[in-house]
């Protein structure tokens, strides 16, 4: 038909889809079933991951297609669909790359063969990710993580809030979510009640609330929580624990939860950060004074957005080191013999590092020729990918590190960077004041400490106090469960907490700028 969208998929079924002037081609093709479980970054044109062919009608090629693609795929109609509008064309959807399969686990423990009627389940609603666990009196019994269903409509938080800025795309959002924790609970049994944690935006957006206030300046909290909210779709209610500020949310008030009811609770001053797509921080100077913070980081961490960026999970390159023989990778297990295995964002980190302790990467970013004759050999695999440096990381899978991920990268050190300073400073303290640094999100699942100090995101005097938490939101939500006291102290951190500032400050661009540099900036 002439005002249609046809699109023949590589499995051979064809679909004939409305043109749409409110949503990209990605999205349209999302939310008709493609690129289900894919890690897009939805709309910046880095990972490439949304690509289609267009039969008829190709779109003139943008400069981030022209250095995603050769010149003959170029001719051949190969686009980024999140680039492009969904207007009238024929295109070919090929099958999805680099999918992120949903991870489970089996009932364990004494419950393995009947489930009592006390079961509740916490989730830690991330932007990339969602992870969950099924608790009995606190204790968890089983637990699983995938990405987070909305992620095609928006990898970060700005984007995701541009979506959900109208009512009735952010019921779109709201319901990927609820439908698929409904799905969930039917697999694997009913709940009596809910503890949803995550930063203000994904708790607003999932509980249809008006999300002005958190998309400009000045930003506000539609709602504080810290309180029951009722979601529908047959789901028990959820206790959403308090948000701190506009962008420190109930999943850092459950960290701090899950550090003050931890078997070692951390002796103060410390600095709590949870690093996902969203950095929130937490100076605690003392059990009755905590300053928060927040700065956007991207996705990147968690292995979105960048040209091999892929999500934690099996398959996925985790680390690297330096032989005789090239870079040799670890995998987070067997490695993917389907296809390009990905790297992680904390493997991300440690070829960084690698490649700075090695001269192959100065400083600032840029390659160079190695300072020994092993690390001389890898440069020479220094290359140009559609225009731009890049080094070919001698692998089999032909993966290149190309200039543009590098600077990814260096953005998100140059916020934690920022943040981290800007908390120390105001509370007057120096980084070796700091009786522990704590991480938590994604970063602090899988990062190798050393590779933080390498690259400059702590100073190498924290490097000795520095320990990675895990997913410390979803630990507190399993507290928040089935712990009244717990919840008694989640409900009294806003009276003891201040909030520190940093996107709006006069400066804030000039000081990003001066620690875009693989080394710590005091």
């Amino acid at each position: 038909m002439k005002n249609n969208l046809t699109v023949n998929v590589h499995d051979g079924n064809v679909l004939e889809l409305t043109p749409s002037s409110e949503l990209n081609l990605a999205q349209l093709l999302f939310l008709n079933g493609a690129f289900s479980g894919v890690p897009l970054c939805s709309g910046m044109g880095r990972c490439a991951l949304c690509k289609v062919k267009f039969e008829t009608c190709a779109p003139t090629p943008l400069k981030e297609e022209l250095k995603k693609f050769s010149t003959s795929e170029i001719e051949s109609g190969w686009r980024l669909s999140c680039l492009h509008k969904a207007e009238s064309a024929t295109i070919y959807l090929p099958k999805p790359e680099r999918v992120v399969p949903k991870k489970s686990g089996n009932i364990i423990g004494k419950f393995a063969n009947s489930l009592p009627d006390n079961l509740s389940l916490a989730v830690d609603l991330g932007t990339t990710g969602m992870q969950w666990a099924f608790t009995v009196n606190g204790e968890i019994i089983t637990e699983g993580q995938e990405l987070n269903p909305q992620i095609g409509l928006g990898s970060e938080v700005m984007s995701r809030l541009a979506f959900a800025s109208k009512p009735e795309q952010c019921k779109i959002l709201s319901n990927l979510v609820t439908t698929r924790l409904a799905s969930i609970i039917e697999q694997t049994g009913p709940v009596k009640e809910m503890v949803i944690t995550g930063n203000p935006s994904m708790i607003s957006i999932l509980a249809q609330d008006n999300v002005e206030g958190l998309s400009r300046a000045p930003y506000s909290l539609p709602n504080r929580c810290g309180k029951v909210i009722n979601l529908g779709q047959n789901l028990p209610q959820a206790y959403v624990p308090v948000h701190l500020a506009p962008f420190v949310g109930a999943d850092i008030t459950a960290g701090i939860v899950a550090l003050n009811f931890s078997n070692v609770i951390p002796e103060p001053p410390y600095l709590f950060a949870d690093l996902g797509t969203n950095g929130e921080f937490v100076l605690c100077l003392s059990p009755d004074e905590y300053i928060v913070s927040s700065v956007p980081m991207g996705p990147a961490l968690e292995g979105v957005g960048l040209t091999n960026g892929r999500t934690a999970g099996p398959g996925a390159i985790s680390s690297f080191t330096l032989t005789p023989a090239g870079l040799s990778p670890s995998f987070i297990s067997e490695p993917d013999k389907t296809g390009s295995p990905g790297i992680t964002g904390t493997g991300y980190l440690s070829l960084c590092s690698l490649l700075l302790k090695s001269g192959v990467l100065t400083r600032e970013g840029q390659f160079s020729k190695g300072n020994t004759p092993l690390a001389a050999r890898l440069a020479r695999n220094i290359t140009q990918a559609q225009g731009s440096p890049a080094l070919d990381l001698g692998l089999n899978s032909k993966l290149l590190l190309p200039a543009s991920d590098i600077e990814e990268i260096l953005k998100v050190k140059a916020a934690f960077n920022l943040a981290m300073t800007a908390l120390l400073n105001r509370a007057g303290l120096s980084p070796s004041s700091l009786n522990s640094l704590i991480l938590g999100g994604a970063m602090g699942q899988h990062v190798n400490i050393n590779d933080l100090v390498t690259t400059g995101f702590i100073p190498a005097e924290t490097g000795p106090i520095t320990r990675a938490a895990g997913n410390t939101s979803l630990a507190g939500a399993v507290i928040l469960t089935n712990n009244k006291n717990a919840r008694d102290f989640a409900s009294s951190l806003p009276a003891l907490t201040s909030v520190l500032e940093l996107a709006g400050g006069q400066d804030f661009g000039q000081k990003f700028l001066e620690r875009m540099i693989f080394q710590y900036v005091y």
